[in-house]
């Protein structure tokens, strides 16, 4: 691939697409394919595990009930409906245990371009080969739209839905094999429809608005294929999509340079910083529940040496975790507090820890008693921004202290090991045999198709 440069005013939504149709398997430098395939593993299995949640199982039946034709599979329902639907309850599986990668900039919430090319691909019975260069293509266009229009978060509007849409239509795109003037009007179709709200956290919605995004990106897709017609420069302009969602004004302004900066380049997939989740629970929650771990680790401490835990966190992180006594699983997600709690039950937990994060253990009377040991302190005037520092301070019964600065998303490398032993453990419901055979299937999506994946899902 070759660097783009001066990209002609009024042209960058054309060559944005001429740029992501031009993308196949034999351009992606290995790196780039090795980590579309574990991100695929480790979604199919938050697919798999999700369906005990109760929001999974409301999506699933609304979607068996619908009675729609069967063009692709609810990954681990065991029946197909139209390719929409597929995807919008394959992308709120996959999002519902909390568990997606993620980073620090919208674009990097993976679950529109891998649901999407997973409910296409079962569709299209498309080869692992395709299914790879179309996710990777899903990738940069929302990776691009976050550099952007970063400044969106800041008023409100959430990452996933606000670029997801996009994505979902360039992955679903390419495997439908749309030309560039297609994918030009399933761009105009998709991009209007992101939006979303950081005010969902905390309840169903937000479930919901990864599964929505990726519903509205294949929908457009699919009608751009039969000839439906949209605004073919909605990225280009006045009133275009980062000019109302990002705007001009803020600290952080839409940057329409970024939306071709260096594309032809280096894949925004391999320079987001994007990393699984160990805990199922919002990323804002990561770093007290980090340090809190990290502590009892490094000295042998265990939940009743522990009298108290005071947690130190910036106002963005309140904001968007901002529950103190959650009472439903949704809630416990978004608690800061809870989440640290759940260690005070638990102690050290296996990988993926979850054990708190549903409606059984927000209520239960052991969690609401660790809750009490552990307390929020909000640093107002600190800085707004997503993963500023947190400080976690343990206060120990025989009076010591011990405090842990927990940087933005600190320690996010993992070996190809530890990430296969977390996917085991999401899909435990399928036995070792079928366990082994996803990682054997996916680890070598080169050599298979995405229906081989979904057949060892049902």
């Amino acid at each position: 691939m070759t660097a783009v440069a001066d990209v002609e005013t009024g042209r960058i939504t054309r060559t944005l697409c001429e740029y992501l149709v031009g993308i196949t398997y034999d351009d992606l430098p290995r790196e780039a394919t090795e980590l579309v395939k574990i991100f695929t593993l480790e979604a199919v299995g938050h697919m798999v595990l999700a369906h005990a949640q109760p929001v999974s199982r409301m999506l699933v039946e609304y979607a068996r009930e619908l009675g729609a034709i069967g063009q692709a599979q609810i990954v681990g329902g065991g029946f197909k409906t139209s390719v929409a639907e597929a995807a919008y309850v394959n992308g709120s599986l996959a999002h519902a245990d909390e568990l997606e990668s993620y980073g620090t900039i919208p674009g990097s919430g993976l679950v529109p371009p891998l649901a999407a090319g997973i409910s296409v691909g079962d569709f299209k019975h498309s080869s692992g080969r395709d299914y790879i260069a179309a996710v990777v293509a899903g990738i940069e266009m929302q990776g691009h739209l976050g550099m952007a229009g970063i400044g969106a978060c800041d008023r409100g509007f959430m990452g996933i839905s606000l670029v997801g849409p996009a994505a979902a239509a360039v992955t679903g795109g390419k495997l439908l094999g749309l030309s560039v003037d297609q994918l030009q009007n399933g761009l105009g179709t998709a991009l209007p429809l992101g939006n979303g709200s950081t005010r969902g956290c905390g309840s169903m919605a937000h479930v919901h608005e990864a599964g929505v995004p990726t519903r509205s990106g294949v929908l457009a897709a699919q009608m751009a294929e039969r000839g439906f017609t949209s605004c073919v420069d909605f990225l280009d302009g006045a009133h275009s999509w980062g000019m109302q969602y990002a705007g001009l004004d803020g600290k952080r302004p839409y940057d329409e340079a970024k939306l071709t900066e260096g594309i032809g380049g280096e894949l925004f997939t391999l320079t987001a910083g994007i990393a699984p989740k160990r805990y199922g629970s919002c990323g804002l929650t990561h770093q007290t529940i980090y340090g809190t771990i990290k502590i009892m680790r490094e000295n042998d401490i265990g939940p009743d040496d522990i009298a108290h835990i005071e947690l130190r966190v910036p106002p963005w992180a309140d904001r968007i975790a901002p529950f103190r006594e959650p009472i439903s699983g949704e809630q416990a997600k978004f608690s800061i507090r809870h989440g640290v709690a759940g260690l005070l039950v638990g102690g050290i937990p296996d990988l993926p820890y979850t054990h708190a994060f549903d409606d059984e253990a927000a209520r239960d009377p052991r969690y609401v008693a660790a809750r009490q040991r552990v307390t929020l302190t909000v640093l107002e005037g600190e800085s707004v921004r997503g993963f500023a520092d947190q400080t976690v301070i343990v206060t120990l019964r025989d009076g010591r202290r011990i405090t842990e600065v927990v940087s933005t998303l600190e320690d996010t490398t993992y070996t190809l090991d530890e990430r296969v032993a977390m996917f085991k453990n999401t899909v435990r419901s399928l036995g070792d045999d079928t366990a082994d055979q996803l990682v054997d299937v996916v680890l070598e999506l080169e050599d298979h198709s995405v229906a081989d994946i979904i057949a060892l899902t049902n």
